[in-house]
């Protein structure tokens, strides 16, 4: 009796995963647990038609492989100016943002085909669960021969992201090993000061100025704000983990509720730099913190 009540026990725990998986990826929020892959593109849907109008000679079809890695078209009949279009969707399936580096079109008759990618999707990020679609025209060249079958393939080539959004509280350990403070440092000191000069630069809210050791000073404090500390220290520690994952390019083809980290940090900016919005604070702080959270 007890085998059977744990493996009841075990059965509806998976079922509750699978139900939680399944909602965070139809609901939106933070993309990044939705499938069991870390990095997964596949392409999901394919449609395609011709410039036929009166006539009905060449056909075009395509399919998806079962890996759904691949895209196999076939053009029947084809005649000079006939034009087949091919349209596609690509899923992020996995729990990382990918990359797209390029869309390839290979082995095709290049004597009797000109194949053009007329809706770039290449590089580009896809989120977690996000989806971009693609076009294709294919152009038969008079070289084409009558009664043949030209076929091709499509095939998308990604990478994964590298990187991603770090804590306050890893970068409060970048800085304090070299302030003679508990922590351990895996970013060079040279760096970091660069990383601060950066966020100098382009932030309306963050200032780093004097020595190295000052500035890394100002920004641990910034990052360390006490249990009793108001909601705009707790905002300003979560921005500035923010900039910094940012400047270091950690936080590329990540979001939060559909926001890149840019567009979260200019509306935390913003709600900071405008005395009528304290009352934003909290939000902007929960999106900062869920961004950083993220890896």
């Amino acid at each position: 009796m007890k085998t059977k009540i744990f493996a009841l026990l075990i059965l509806a725990i998976i079922a509750l995963t699978a139900i939680g998986y399944s909602y965070a990826c139809l609901n939106g929020g933070i993309q990044i647990n939705c499938y069991y892959y870390n990095c997964d593109v596949k392409f999901t849907k394919v449609t395609t038609w011709d410039n036929e109008i009166e006539k009905d000679v060449g056909n075009v079809s395509a399919q998806i492989t079962y890996d759904g890695n691949t895209i196999n078209v076939y053009i029947t009949n084809a005649y000079p100016c006939y034009e087949a279009y091919i349209n596609f969707t690509i899923k992020n399936k996995g729990c990382k943002p990918v990359h797209i580096d390029e869309v390839t079109v290979q082995d095709y008759n290049k004597t009797a085909l000109e194949i053009e990618i007329t809706n770039i999707i290449a590089c580009t990020w896809i989120s977690p669960c996000e989806t971009k679609n693609g076009l294709l025209t294919v152009h038969t060249l008079q070289e084409a021969q009558e009664c043949h079958t030209y076929t091709f393939k499509i095939v998308i080539k990604f990478s994964c992201a590298e990187y991603h959004p770090r804590t306050p509280g890893f970068w409060k350990n970048q800085f304090a090993p070299y302030l003679c403070k508990y922590g351990q440092a895996q970013i060079p000191a040279a760096t970091l000061e660069g990383y601060l000069d950066q966020i100098s630069s382009q932030s309306n809210v963050f200032s780093f100025t004097g020595t190295r050791n000052q500035k890394f000073q100002q920004a641990l404090n910034i990052l360390s704000p006490s249990i009793y500390a108001n909601m705009k220290a707790k905002l300003k520690a979560q921005l500035l983990a923010l900039w910094l994952n940012y400047v270091a390019g950690w936080t590329g083809g990540y979001k939060v509720n559909g926001m890149t980290a840019w567009q979260i940090i200019q509306g935390s900016e913003y709600a900071l730099t405008h005395n009528n919005l304290t009352g934003q604070y909290e939000y902007w702080k929960n999106l900062c913190d869920s961004f950083n959270n993220l890896g």
